[in-house]
């Protein structure tokens, strides 16, 4: 299929399996799945910028189904999402004028991808150390736990930083000073709409580690507050004209059946194995982007010569951008042509890291969701034994 806004021509069935795949896995572990989506379109050839607003657009009609979900189930702080939304706008403004600044200088693809590494990669260690941390200490102490409520920070946030004024929440069980919670939102705003994401896999963590809401009630309350932030940085790359409607609709149909699946599977999941969970998929993410940046190393040596050469030789710029990506063409023109084996070498490695880096993002959004479909099969399955059972002894008494 031919995207007619970003020039990219790429299949339906990828698109739609991205689009179920991280609507499962953002409606468990509440956040856009922007992480995954953004790197992900960027690998099957959409233009870092168009990637970025692209999924913005998608992640904000996701959730939308996904919020819903979690309000019925109590797990929304529609007081904490608020205060999160006030600096998130003006966060998100700032870091789509830093992309739009890159791509004008066109380094917009390597920077946003080495920021990703250093956030996904330094997140992945953070949130699997304090899971191994509440293991060990079950171990120790001989009592299981099903969540792990407040960390060091979070108590001096709430306790030490109490500028007024101060709120009280319900929802989470907490009292903490809406300047804290504005403060987080703006952070996070400036990395979504410098990352093209909702802002939730950096907004999720913030709300476990530094506020010290419950894990599935940030869940829930960072979903309603993608779905805001979401809306307000899609709008704003669609303006930049750095949307792809057709790419965001087709992954929003998948990803509102998707994101049924994994809002319900919460229902039945401790909060503490949620963050295990997150953990291994920021780091598979983190692995892919990896893999395409150091593909990237091997590509900026050949790819303007090259350009340039089928630009001289009469080809438009689309058709450039499909020329360079395929074998067969690129050893007619680079070692025929221009007798440069040692570009082609370069190509070659370019290909095959761009195409490891593909499988595992793709494998590791298909994998996880089936592990959550599976997890959501076997709470709905227990919970009708129980159920049955239940309804048994009522008979017989």
């Amino acid at each position: 299929m031919y995207m007619p806004i970003s020039g990219v021509e790429m299949a339906i069935w990828p698109l739609l399996l991205i689009g179920f795949c991280v609507g499962v896995i953002g409606g468990y572990f509440g956040i856009g799945g922007a992480f995954m989506v953004t790197p992900a379109l960027n690998i099957f050839g959409f233009p870092m910028a168009y990637a970025v607003g692209t999924d913005m657009a998608h992640v904000a009609g996701k959730s939308v189904v996904s919020t819903f979900r979690h309000w019925r189930f109590g797990h929304v702080s529609v007081l904490i999402a608020i205060l999160m939304i006030i600096g998130t706008f003006a966060g998100i403004e700032v870091g789509a004028q830093l992309i739009m600044w890159l791509t004008s200088k066109g380094i917009e693809g390597p920077v946003v991808r080495w920021v990703y590494i250093v956030i996904l990669g330094g997140l992945a260690v953070y949130i699997l150390n304090e899971y191994f941390k509440a293991r060990k200490k079950e171990i120790v102490t001989g009592k299981k736990y099903t969540d792990v409520v407040g960390t060091k920070l979070s108590d001096y946030v709430q306790k030490t930083l109490n500028v007024a004024p101060v709120v009280h929440c319900k929802v989470a069980n907490l009292k903490i000073s809406i300047w804290a919670v504005i403060f987080v939102g703006c952070i996070t705003g400036v990395v979504a709409g410098f990352l093209g994401v909702g802002g939730g896999f950096l907004r999720v963590p913030a709300l476990l580690y530094v506020i010290g809401v419950p894990t599935k009630v940030a869940v829930g309350t960072d979903l309603f507050e993608v779905m805001i932030s979401g809306a307000y940085g899609g709008f704003s790359y669609a303006v930049k004209g750095k949307v792809e409607l057709a790419g965001a609709v087709i992954m929003l149909l998948g990803a509102a059946v998707g994101a049924q699946f994994g809002t319900l599977t919460t229902k039945y999941v401790h909060g503490l194995f949620i963050r295990f969970l997150f953990g291994i998929t920021v780091a598979l993410a983190c692995i892919s982007v990896t893999l395409r940046q150091i593909g990237w190393l091997f590509e900026r040596t050949y790819k303007k010569p090259v350009s340039a050469f089928l630009k001289d030789a009469g080809f438009k710029a689309d058709q450039i951008k499909q020329m360079m990506v395929k074998k067969d063409v690129m050893h007619q023109y680079v070692v025929t042509e221009m007798g440069k084996p040692e570009w082609y070498s370069a190509f070659i490695k370019f290909w095959w890291l761009r195409e490891l880096s593909q499988w595992i993002m793709l494998g590791s959004a298909v994998g996880l969701s089936a592990y959550i479909l599976y997890l959501c099969f076997q709470g709905m399955a227990k919970e009708r034994s129980e159920k049955r059972k239940s309804s048994n002894t009522s008979a017989t008494v």
